[in-house]
């Protein structure tokens, strides 16, 4: 297979994109942001505060009379009112921000508190109340009483009030959201979104570099790195939560070095075992360093290059949907339908062999790759033996493995032909009787048929 080279991206994309992906999941950080924009903007009205006409004054006709205050005493009233409610609102959100995330946890898994944790509305929300709190302290420090009209910063006061209704507003939008994204069906939808912009990144992943290069080239190098490669020991235990291939390249292709990953994005190593393979071994002690530095590794699984982890989120809420104590069959079958939309875009590409060639051409770097028939079992297997005294989930499952064989590449439909056996297969054990025991033969010979049509070549 000849190599493919595409257009490096910009770094201006990668560092946008590493930001999106360390911020995302921080409730805090945009807050944080929004609460010194809330001083900064009290900075600036301050300073109109000092050329806008007095409330008191007969020229004062720059805004509406309910964003006015005529004196110091009235300024205060409003804005302690205004501190007070906000206060509250803000209590409230927190509240509920908490809440969902415990509903999160007990119903759908703990894996997708961060889907949660990166809601731009949620975070949103908070900043504005948070901003909003802090500028409305702030423009009620700066009210003097006593003196009339001269007491009240004009602008900053009506400012206030505009932030105040507005965090009102964002409120409402708050509880509409929170009452959608919490239910499973919008939860699945958005895993499998997220899932199509993990493949998207991976896609990305590989520009400006050459990847599916020659199998028999890509085989040569795993064989001699098992023989003669040195062995690169991991340097810490966890999850592979990214690897910085550019990086490896760069410093493989200074050294005319290759090495071979032992794991994928997504699995766990242990500190002290295997992490890569170097050849030639002399040049394993120079690269120890940079490996360990583009390998990361975190107490976590994530979706930014593992999309088999966006497969199991699915999973999970199937799983917990199937339990004795849920028992909710329909929001089984959902996911079921999700994950064969997941499996289509998967199954649309070829399998990537995983070596990826540097600037002079040759098999630089491989990284073990995600293959369509583990996507397979990763999506259906567990839901299979969960759901295998559950007719309308076997049926279902069969119904899915007919539709996306038809949309999937040819060398790929065996996997989905060995999952449509064994789903037949996991459900007889369970003796289903009477019309149940022929929909599962009918729909079993459905997706068979139709796969052995289409053909595998």
């Amino acid at each position: 297979m000849p190599s493919t080279v595409t257009r490096r991206r910009s770094r201006a994309s990668e560092w946008w994109w590493e930001l999106t992906y360390r911020v995302g999941p921080n409730l805090w950080v945009i807050p944080l942001a929004m609460g010194l924009m809330g001083v900064l903007l009290f900075v600036v009205t301050r300073r109109f505060d000092r050329v806008v006409p007095a409330p008191g004054d007969h020229h004062a006709v720059w805004a509406p009379e309910w964003l006015i205050a005529r004196n110091g005493a009235d300024a205060s009233l409003v804005l302690t009112a205004f501190l007070g409610a906000l206060a509250t609102a803000l209590a409230l959100v927190f509240s509920t921000t908490v809440l969902t995330f415990s509903l999160a946890t007990s119903q759908l898994g703990p894996r997708l508190i961060r889907r949660f944790m990166e809601d731009p509305v949620t975070q949103v929300t908070l900043g504005l109340f948070l901003s909003t709190v802090v500028y409305c302290a702030l423009t009620l420090g700066s009210v003097r009483t006593g003196i009339g009209s001269a007491g009240v910063p004009a602008v900053s006061y009506g400012v206030s009030m505009l932030l105040g209704l507005s965090c009102f507003v964002a409120l409402v939008v708050y509880i509409h959201r929170v009452a959608t994204t919490i239910q499973s069906p919008n939860v699945v939808a958005s895993v499998v979104r997220a899932l199509d912009r993990s493949l998207d990144e991976r896609d990305a992943m590989f520009e400006g570099v050459g990847f599916d290069l020659d199998d028999a080239a890509v085989a040569e190098l795993r064989d001699a790195a098992d023989r003669d490669g040195q062995v690169v020991a991991a340097h810490a235990s966890g999850f592979i939560q990214g690897i910085d291939h550019l990086r490896i390249l760069d410093a493989v292709d200074a050294r005319g070095a290759s090495v071979v990953m032992v794991h994928r994005v997504g699995q766990f190593v242990v500190e002290g075992q295997p992490l890569a393979r170097v050849l030639p071994a002399s040049a394993a002690a120079p690269l120890a360093g940079e490996l360990h530095h583009a390998v990361e590794i975190g107490p976590w699984r994530t979706q930014r290059q593992d999309a088999e982890y966006a497969i199991y989120q699915v999973v999970e809420i199937a799983i917990r949907a199937l339990s004795p104590a849920v028992n909710d069959t329909f929001t089984g079958m959902v996911c079921v339908d999700w994950l064969g939309a997941a499996l289509v875009r998967m199954g649309r590409e070829p399998d990537h062999n995983g070596g990826l060639s540097g600037a002079d051409g040759r098999v630089g770097l491989y990284l073990p790759p995600l293959r369509f028939e583990r996507a397979v079992r990763a999506a259906f297997d567990l839901i299979r033996q969960a759901g295998a005294a559950n007719p309308a989930i076997s049926i279902r499952l069969l119904d899915v493995i007919a539709t996306t064989a038809i949309d999937v590449r040819p060398e790929h439909r065996p996997a989905l032909r060995a999952a449509a056996d064994q789903v037949l297969a996991g459900a007889s054990a369970h003796a289903p009787i009477g019309q149940d025991a022929r929909d599962l033969t009918d729909r079993h010979r459905i997706a068979v048929g139709t796969i052995d049509s289409l053909g595998s070549r």
